[in-house]
């Protein structure tokens, strides 16, 4: 039997035993994972419902994180023979405060692919879906110097809990397309880095919903590049909105 109840999962009566679910399945996904913030409904069922030996699927996932160079600024200098340069700033301004949503080629990839953070969907709270946490970037092997433009946020799902076939799946750059792409920071143009080989690029990730409209994300990241003796080379932040109008 199915049964169809309209309604808030925090606020309707559903035909259940509390602590007697076996599973819960919910597509809750959204850019950057977390973006229009509704895994928070989906652990107040769990809270709810979940038996001691169910599971939530997907039961497990992570963030990444990985650097990647982007030349389409260079565009306003020469648009079909004509210097609008003058552009530029305006389109800058927009690109470093707001996050993008995009498809963003895995060749245009430069630093390895790190995990930010890891969540178990089990036994995870509604304050844990907002984070900081460190990060470092190395260029990929076999690079020597690469511009690093932008951070490119990604995450992978995991269906695994006691199960006889697992099966995960990844939004990275390196794999087939899905309709959550990838999310694009922008570093400042003026301070974006050169990273050379031996260098790190090292700091810290912060993501969490905005105050005023928590289905928003917001972003801030401090960084800054270790040249091979480990001494600070260059380094800035960034401050980005994920908007609910994406």
């Amino acid at each position: 039997v199915i049964s169809l109840v309209r309604g808030k999962i925090e606020d309707v009566n559903l035909p259940l035993v509390e602590d007697e679910v076996d599973v819960i399945i919910s597509e809750w996904m959204g850019y950057a994972l977390f973006f229009e913030t509704m895994l928070p409904s989906v652990i107040s069922a769990r809270d709810r419902f979940l038996k001691a030996t169910g599971t939530m699927f997907p039961n497990a996932c992570q963030i990444f994180l990985e650097g990647g160079s982007d030349s389409r600024l260079d565009y306003w200098s020469n648009v079909h023979g004509i210097d609008m340069s003058s552009m530029r700033k305006s389109i800058e301004m927009e690109l470093t405060t707001e996050a993008k949503v995009e498809s963003f080629k895995n060749e245009a990839i430069v630093t390895d692919r790190v995990e930010l953070i890891a969540f178990d969907l089990n036994s995870c709270s509604d304050p844990d879906l907002d984070f900081e946490t460190p990060f470092r970037l190395q260029l990929k092997s076999g690079e020597e110097s690469k511009k690093l433009d932008v951070l490119v946020v990604s995450f992978d799902i995991h269906f695994n809990f006691k199960c006889t076939v697992p099966v995960s799946f990844t939004t990275g750059c390196h794999a087939t397309p899905t309709h959550w792409y990838q999310t694009v920071l922008w570093l400042e143009p003026r301070v974006a880095p050169t990273l050379f080989v031996g260098e790190e690029m090292v700091g810290s990730f912060k993501m969490g919903r905005n105050a005023k409209n928590p289905r928003e994300m917001d972003f801030h990241v401090l960084w800054r590049v270790l040249d091979s003796s480990g001494k600070v080379r260059c380094d800035g932040s960034i401050r980005s909105k994920l908007n609910a109008d994406k």
